[in-house]
């Protein structure tokens, strides 16, 4: 397993299987957690590794863990996410009836699930559009076309199914997207703004004050110094 961990560029220990990679020497100063059952051992078998008894799952470089047997597909749709994009996890997870459940580190990761617990078809293949092309200049009457539905029963159906407007859902959409942009990238909001469909710059920082208490450049700072202070 060692020789093998060497030349894969992500190993993933389920449940136990983390005693078998603190066995192989792959644990060693990195964050890893396995079953509450098994924390002990893991302790014994890895001395030098930062085990966590506090989440469903840990990344530290290429090294995945989980705390047990189900928690074990949420590790597998989180490094999903990494290499595939989050509407490939969004399918996958939709796929094999799943929820999409944070590990505490990741925690925006919910906003594409948020409002997705409904069984109406139409409207969840507008959601599927919205987020897949959230820089379309979307109106009321684009999305009730996608929906193939009335404004009125859309705005009506959406809502009660949802809790938020089509509106709403499209602009928590958008501001994600443009954290993730802001916290990866070194674009300007301009920049951001016109890749997320948001008009310009001044737009953007109003849909920013609609759902954060700091402003972007804040947020940008904090972020990278979380990002920073976070072990390799």
């Amino acid at each position: 397993m060692r020789d093998v961990a060497e030349q894969a560029g992500a190993v993933m220990g389920v449940c136990s299987g983390t005693l078998l990679l603190a066995q192989a020497g792959l644990l060693e100063g990195r964050r890893c957690t396995t079953h509450h059952q098994l924390l002990a051992q893991l302790k014994e078998l890895a001395p030098g590794a930062r085990v966590q008894d506090d989440c469903i799952f840990t990344e530290d470089g290429p090294i995945l863990t989980s705390a047990g047997i189900s928690t074990g597909v949420d590790t597998m749709l989180h490094w999903l996410s990494r290499i595939a994009g989050q509407q490939t996890v969004l399918a996958v997870a939709r796929d094999m009836v799943l929820y999409l459940r944070r590990s505490g580190r990741e925690p925006q990761l919910g906003v594409w699930l948020t409002g997705r617990n409904h069984v109406d078809q139409r409207i969840h293949r507008l959601q599927d559009r919205l987020a897949a092309d959230p820089a379309t200049p979307w109106t009321l009457a684009s999305m009730a076309r996608e929906a193939a539905m009335g404004e009125r029963h859309l705005r009506r159906r959406f809502g009660q199914l949802t809790g938020m407007s089509a509106t709403e859902y499209l602009s928590r959409i958008r501001l994600h997207l443009a954290m993730q942009l802001m916290g990866e990238t070194s674009l300007s909001l301009a920049d951001i703004a016109e890749r997320v469909g948001v008009s310009d710059e001044r737009q953007l920082r109003r849909l920013w004050k609609r759902f954060e208490a700091d402003t972007p450049a804040q947020w940008r700072r904090q972020h990278r110094q979380r990002a920073h202070a976070q072990p390799d």
